[in-house]
């Protein structure tokens, strides 16, 4: 089998997007299990676990659920769908203004990335730039791409109806 499409290529995505809330609110909605279950699922999937140590060096785990197609938005969930994890360590925090963590998941274990997310306040909001770094496939990033740009819809409808 190929192995060429598992060097890593250091593929990047970066999105920019404004948040009806303040930048300490978007932290708290970025780090707060509770409220990533909200929004931190593409598509139709749900996040039905989240734990974290939130400081330099602590794990994070998230459990999503949900098929190819419900990450999609193509189908709905189903109860015998699986579960897939996202993992990493977070790698600097200062609150209310950025955070940084590795990102792997169980859907394909040799893969690690590294996300990054600077908050920028201003008086009618929080503008987010989200780097995410070291895809090892443009299938990966495409994925990634679909998978965030779901997310963050859902991040600013949860500001957008408080």
């Amino acid at each position: 089998m190929p192995t060429a499409n598992r060097v890593p290529r250091n593929l990047s995505l970066q999105f920019n997007t404004r948040i009806s809330a303040t930048a300490s609110q978007v932290f708290d909605a970025w780090t707060n299990p509770e409220l990533l279950k909200t929004w931190l699922a593409p598509g139709n999937m749900t996040v039905p676990a989240v734990s974290r140590d939130l400081r330099p060096g602590g794990a994070y785990r998230i459990e999503m659920k949900g098929t190819a197609a419900v990450h999609n938005g193509e189908a709905p969930l189903r109860a015998e769908d699986l579960i897939v994890v996202a993992h990493g360590v977070y790698t600097w925090l200062v609150p209310g203004r950025q955070l940084s963590y590795t990102w792997s998941g169980t859907w394909d274990p040799s893969e690690e990335s590294h996300v990054t997310v600077s908050l920028f306040e201003e008086p009618t909001g929080t503008t987010i730039t989200l780097d995410h770094i070291g895809f090892h496939s443009d299938q990966s990033m495409q994925a990634h791409r679909s998978g965030w740009q779901s997310s963050l819809t859902k991040l600013r409808q949860l500001f957008a109806t408080s």
